[in-house]
């Protein structure tokens, strides 16, 4: 069966019944779109600044629905994730970082409101102790981590840390207790991705691989408030305060 198949499979389950009744038939909840819909929507990059090239866009859809709704890659990924009510360098001015808001500010029928860090998004930077998230939209070869679509799937089922083994001399493979990089992944939470089907594993490379290469605020050189030897008098993380970098980060 070929990707496109399962895929739509996919799209045309909207959610499960409870005696013969679809949660989707409450007048209350106007989110009854396929997860494909509703991965589109999720995404803080439109649809149309997706690159499709090459790709299924039923398996793109399915991975940015896996990655904004079904799971929190952006959480650890995206530093800072989202931006301050009012500044032009987010996704929606008029909104806020949600966890700084009020939850008359969103709606049961909706969309997330809030102002995402789209230049910034899945780009890494943010630390956990001394680790740092990775970039993980595509670098120059076009893939995530210049990892292969097989390579990312062998580290989601197991914490093999195989963009430091292909590059080695990357100073973000140095951070970290001594040898840690040499096992398992510390902070990633492979071991939650690691029951996902295939077709879940490939439809979140498909989406990484379709979005737009993007930079972090926060690199090694910057380092970590309290971790870092270079940041470690610093009240704040290190790199220049600007609107799409707000230094201190908001809180979320």
């Amino acid at each position: 069966m070929s990707w496109r198949r399962i895929a739509c499979a996919v799209a045309v389950s909207i959610v499960g019944t409870t005696s013969g009744m679809s949660y989707a038939d409450d007048a209350n909840d106007a989110i009854e779109r396929s997860v494909i819909q509703q991965g589109f929507e999720a995404s803080p990059i439109p649809k149309n600044q997706l690159n499709f090239a090459g790709k299924d866009p039923y398996l793109v859809g399915l991975g940015a629905y896996l990655v904004n709704a079904a799971a929190d890659c952006s959480g650890c990924h995206s530093f800072p994730r989202f931006l301050p009510l009012g500044d032009p360098a987010g996704s929606n001015p008029a909104f806020n970082d949600p966890y700084s808001g009020k939850p008359l500010d969103q709606s049961i029928s909706a969309q997330l409101r809030a102002n995402f860090n789209i230049k910034h998004y899945l780009a890494g930077g943010r630390c956990f102790g001394g680790f740092m998230s990775r970039n993980i939209t595509p670098d120059a070869s076009g893939r995530p981590l210049g990892l292969t679509e097989q390579e990312f799937v062998t580290v989601m089922r197991t914490g093999e840390d195989i963009a430091c083994e292909k590059n080695p001399t990357d100073p973000i493979c140095a951070l970290g207790t001594p040898g840690a990089n040499e096992a398992v992944l510390q902070t990633m939470s492979w071991p939650t991705y690691h029951s996902m089907t295939d077709t879940d594993l490939k439809a979140i490379y498909a989406y990484l691989s379709a979005l737009p290469p993007a930079e972090a605020c926060n690199t090694v050189t910057d380092g970590c408030p309290g971790f870092s030897g270079l940041a470690a008098k610093q009240k704040n993380y290190a790199y220049p305060n600007a609107l799409d970098c707000p230094n201190p980060p908001t809180p979320q």
